[in-house]
Formats: C-alpha cells, structure tokens, sequence
C-alpha cells in the first residue's frame, strides 16, 4: 500500500468502495432499413415460446421467464456485443464467458423481488421492448451499514435505492453481487429483456 501523504492545514475527500455499473444503447439491434433486427427476431422468439413453455418462476412474480439458454443461436448477436462491452470497461479483462441468459416478459402488475446472482462475477439486462410505465430497474446499496445511517445515506450517497431509466436497446451491466429488483408495471404492453450472468479471467 503506498504511503499516503498527510494534508497540512487542508481537508482531503477520498471516496471508497464505489461500485460502478456500465450501459450503451445497441442501436443497430433496435431499427434497421433493410433488413430483420435482432430485436423483432427476439419477439418472434419469445411469441413462440410463451405458447409452448410455461413460466420458470425465481425471482419474477408474474409475467413469463424463460428456462436458461446458452450463448448461441438466436442469442448469439446479443453475446458478441456482451463480450465487446466487457472488452471495453477498463478492468484489464482478458477472457469473457456467458454461460447463461434468460428472457423475462412482464406485463401491468409483474414484478421481481429483490435479488443478485451469486457466484458470478457480472450480470446484466438488455432490453429488447420498453413501453412507458412498464418499472423500472432499481439498485440497492450493497453497504449493509450504509443502509441505516440516514445522515450519510442522503449526504454522501445516491440513498438506499438507485432507480435505472430504461429504453429499448439499452444494455446494463454490474458486478454481480449488486442487490436490484424490477418495479411493477404499469401497463398492459409487454415489456421483453433478456438478463445474463458473466465469467471473466483477468
């Protein structure tokens, strides 16, 4: 550890333990002039599996959620632009595995409850359809000690809860251990995102 430099008649602010998340908008994924974009391929997809397959149930309290699916097929264009983003968000990653996504639809009234993904190192959601009023994606401070110390909850930091605008195409990456959950929706239109888990090697 590097020998900190004392401040002489000053005060010195250092921030620690940030927990950062990373999102882009995949604009090609959402309108395309002359050809299939992967997110009308995505709702074909998932018309057709809502007629065949009944909901897996984990954290999503109504809607659809689909049984886990490997990184290729109709999925793989989403898992390149995973791995590019991985590439690019400066933590020295060398190789990038996503072992699994899923897709959940919700609909007025569907919700998921407060959870994270375990072992892995990165999960995220890309969104294929976003209607207005469908919840929105929400972080809870992962500092347990934070949460109750209402002085600097407010002062220093963005508060117990983070809410997330979302929009089609967005894609939204965070380290794994990172408490979220999707707020009820609002609204009859279905909103369809495709959530994944990330290995990575350094």
């Amino acid at each position: 550890m590097p020998k900190q430099e004392l401040p002489r008649k000053t005060i010195r602010q250092e921030i620690l333990w940030p927990t950062p998340y990373w999102y882009t908008i995949i604009d090609e994924f959402t309108k395309h002039e002359t050809r299939v974009t992967f997110n009308e391929d995505m709702e074909s997809w998932v018309s057709g599996q809502i007629e065949e397959k009944e909901t897996v149930v984990k954290s999503n309290r109504g809607g659809w959620q689909s049984d886990l699916q490997k990184p290729d097929g109709v999925f793989e264009p989403l898992v390149k632009e995973i791995q590019a983003v991985c590439k690019n968000i400066n933590l020295g990653i060398k190789e990038i595995m996503v072992p699994q996504l899923w897709v959940n639809v919700n609909k007025k009234g569907d919700w998921n409850t407060i959870h994270q993904h375990g072992p892995y190192h990165l999960s995220g959601t890309y969104y294929v359809k976003v209607p207005k009023d469908c919840g929105k994606l929400v972080f809870r401070d992962p500092r347990p000690g934070a949460i109750g110390n209402t002085f600097f909850q407010y002062k220093f930091t963005n508060g117990e809860f983070m809410k997330i605008n979302l929009a089609d195409g967005l894609l939204i990456l965070w380290p794994s251990f990172l408490d979220h959950f999707v707020e009820p929706s609002q609204t009859d239109k279905e909103r369809i995102s495709i959530s994944f888990d990330v290995l990575v090697t350094k």
